[in-house]
């Protein structure tokens, strides 16, 4: 039973977050997803070479369909030696990320 309210709830502070980013969000949402603005490819070479210096948890969000709602990961990035960008997002789970496939990158919290 105490299972059945803890989802319920969860479901509902879910609808309310994404009615809330649909509501009073500048950017457009799709799918309650917040879609942000292409990166030039200077800023992504940038920001994707501090995450890597400093260790930063990131948010990646990559290119889709302009109707549909982007992906977007939390991991920390890695670079191995054939310099393929590697997202961990647990010890169960890493994905390789190509760059060109990339829209944003922001430091998660």
């Amino acid at each position: 039973m105490q299972n059945l309210i803890t989802n319920g709830t969860t479901a509902l502070s879910d609808r309310v977050a994404t009615a809330y980013k649909e509501l009073f969000s500048d950017l457009p949402v799709i799918d309650g997803q917040v879609v942000y603005p292409q990166m030039p490819d200077f800023q992504l070479t940038y920001f994707i070479q501090q995450a890597l210096d400093r260790h930063y948890l990131v948010r990646l969000q990559f290119k889709s369909a302009p109707t549909a709602a982007p992906a977007t990961v939390v991991g920390t990035l890695k670079e191995d030696a054939a310099g393929h960008l590697i997202l961990k997002q647990s010890h169960a789970l890493t994905t390789i990320v190509s760059r060109r496939l990339l829209r944003s990158i922001q430091r998660a919290h």
